[in-house]
């Protein structure tokens, strides 16, 4: 079980950076497609962070996942906050996690 939790600690990074390319997609096209994108990586993370211990993140995750079922017409401006919390603390926990803690 160590072994999964630090391979998953070791993936953060790489969540964060498909987590900000999916964000900059939508932010630019606000479409259908990158909107799916960026809700399939959020409803992931809101799932799997929890599981191995990043409770912060599985939180902020759960919150962006909310926004985009009750958004509304302006789901970029309702994402925008819950999005980027989720952003800031997955940096975080990523470089905690490249620094061995």
């Amino acid at each position: 079980m160590d072994a999964l939790h630090a391979r998953y600690a070791q993936s953060l990074a790489s969540k964060h950076a498909a987590l900000l390319d999916a964000w900059r997609a939508f932010d630019a096209a606000k479409d259908d497609a990158s909107a799916r994108k960026l809700h399939g990586l959020v409803h992931r993370l809101a799932g799997s962070a929890p599981t191995y211990g990043y409770a912060s993140l599985g939180l902020l995750a759960r919150k962006a996942d909310h926004a985009f079922a009750h958004a509304g017409c302006d789901l970029a401006a309702h994402l925008r906050e819950p999005i980027e919390a989720l952003l800031d603390d997955l940096a975080r926990q990523a470089q905690r996690a490249g620094a061995g803690h």
